[in-house]
């Protein structure tokens, strides 16, 4: 081991705190993750990136076991040596863990090994975005068995990366036990692509107050799955709400689907979509220019977003519904020009058609040409993306992705035709029936309960065309027309479902569900109203 005591990345040393993903753990956190396991089952005890030292301080006494650690960054090397200096069967390695093969570690067959640290917070997009140009996990990408099944695109995180490679390190060993702290979306991921593995599982996430220990808003906790012979589960991560607290909830893996709380899907796995789809969700307009697009009405006038006054064609322009709009119920608070067709549009009719328009996009075209987006490259300069011909259509219903409940509104041509944003999703049609059934569907409490159990927080758009499309909408023409006919007449007069009506909805669902099972095609169909 002592050729690793020497810096392998020569430029590690230019990467800032933020870039190295850098959250080092309190003593009080760290003595929390130690108390989750016996130090003294351990053989061999290895911290990844032991940073400033707090896990090597806090290892309970009465534990022989042999200690690795490796860090790579300088300064925390030398201060965390120094005070374990003479410390013994602890052995401190300057360096790059993705260095480390299974020959540089005294691992036998009957070796039982832990992996226990806080390995960096960050992706390799990130990194890069932010100036680092440490490659380590990059240069090791294509050595990872399978790691392109876990990342998808280029862009990785570095602890999944650390993970993976000491999965293939310690392929030897008799047993693994990984405890790490790590963000949610390293545990999903991980669980994900190793979770059908035979000799993985019995994996848990115990979340962690991140403001509190790290100053930090992210969705964090500890990790922890064995490798290792006969799991008891596998598939499944036991989800606590505390560090020390009880399990809550299981997270499920089913046929490459996410379950995030098992108890309340399996009373709702009616709603799960199986097959084509009938409805397709759509994603809202994306401009990249909100100063330009989103226009005020005020004293008879429209302006935009800088307090410029506009002279465009009335005839243009939609009411614009933002994903705060659609959460809180509320009316559109702008205009929005729609002067494009599809994607296809070249907007050659635009000029003509609508000139004064024409004249406002012109005198921002220097705005158009800065926007960042590779999307807008080789278009037209006043492209916009998000639009179709499901944008034209005169009734949306749609829900705001941003938001932690998925609250849904129907959107109709009243004073305008009614588009939403991009961080907006909406099912369309022309059929004003078939708009208020849809939303009938997508507000049952079912609907809710179903929806929140597919998702998590921690996402940024926990209601995103994933999540949506795993919903089940039987076509509007199967409906029965006495039941259609009560949806409509209740919303025009109440503007909500009544219970009878609602419940009446679910068992037709569950109705529809035994027919898409093929051993339970003789059902009876429920009498409806």
């Amino acid at each position: 081991m002592g050729k690793h005591n020497v810096m392998i990345g020569t430029n590690v040393g230019e990467l800032n705190t933020r870039q190295r993903g850098d959250f080092q753990t309190p003593e009080l956190l760290a003595r929390q993750v130690w108390a989750l396991v016996n130090a003294t089952d351990y053989d061999l005890i290895i911290e990844p990136t032991f940073g400033a030292g707090s896990f090597l301080a806090t290892t309970p006494e009465g534990s022989d076991s042999a200690i690795l650690g490796w860090e790579i960054h300088q300064e925390y090397y030398a201060r965390t040596l120094a005070r374990f200096a003479g410390r013994a069967r602890m052995q401190l390695v300057h360096g790059d863990i993705f260095a480390v093969t299974g020959d540089d570690l005294p691992i036998a067959t009957n070796t039982a090994a832990l992996v226990i640290g806080n390995p960096p917070w960050v992706t390799s997009a990130e990194q890069g975005v932010l100036g680092g140009r440490n490659t380590g996990p990059k240069r090791n990408m294509k050595a990872l068995a399978g790691l392109d099944a876990l990342t998808g695109k280029a862009n990785f995180d570095i602890a999944e990366a650390i993970i993976l490679h000491l999965l293939t390190v310690l392929a030897e060993c008799r047993t693994v036990d990984f405890v790490l702290l790590t963000k949610f979306t390293v545990a999903r991921n991980l669980l994900r692509f190793l979770g059908p593995l035979p000799q993985i599982g019995d994996f848990s996430f115990r979340r962690i107050d991140t403001q509190h220990h790290f100053g930090a808003a992210v969705e964090a906790g500890v990790l922890r799955f064995r490798v290792g012979p006969a799991p008891l589960t596998r598939s499944q991560c036991a989800m606590h709400d505390a560090i020390d607290g009880p399990c809550t909830r299981l997270l499920r893996l089913e046929s490459g689907r996410f379950i995030y709380d098992d108890e309340v899907y399996r009373r709702n796995a009616f709603l799960e979509a199986e097959g084509p789809a009938t409805y397709v969700w759509r994603q809202g307009l994306k401009h990249d220019l909100r100063d330009i697009f989103e226009l005020s009405e005020r004293d008879d006038a429209l302006y935009n977003r800088r307090g410029e006054r506009v002279d465009i064609e009335p005839e243009v322009l939609c009411q614009l519904y933002k994903s705060s709009d659609l959460f809180k119920g509320q009316s559109s608070r702008f205009v929005i020009p729609v002067y494009q067709r599809d994607l296809q549009d070249t907007l050659a009719q635009v000029a003509s058609r609508w000139p004064k328009l024409w004249d406002y996009l012109e005198s921002h075209a220097a705005d158009f040409r800065g926007r960042k987006s590779s999307i807008y490259q080789k278009r037209p300069i006043f492209s916009l993306f998000g639009i179709g011909a499901y944008t034209h259509q005169h009734f949306k219903v749609a829900v705001g992705s941003l938001y932690s409940e998925p609250i849904f509104q129907l959107l109709e041509p009243a004073p305008r035709r009614a588009v939403i944003d991009d961080t907006c999703y909406s099912l369309n049609t022309d059929e004003r029936a078939e708009a208020i059934y849809l939303l009938a569907i997508l507000r049952l409490a079912s609907t809710r309960d179903f929806l929140l159990a597919i998702s998590t927080a921690g996402d940024k758009r926990r209601f995103s065309k994933d999540v949506l499309s795993r919903l089940y909408l039987p076509p509007y023409a199967h409906c029965p027309a006495a039941l259609a006919r009560v949806l409509v007449e209740e919303w025009d007069t109440e503007r909500q479902f009544s219970e009878y009506a609602q419940q009446s909805l679910v068992e037709w669902l569950r109705y529809q569900r035994e027919l898409r099972i093929p051993s339970a095609r003789m059902a009876q169909q429920p009498v409806l109203f």
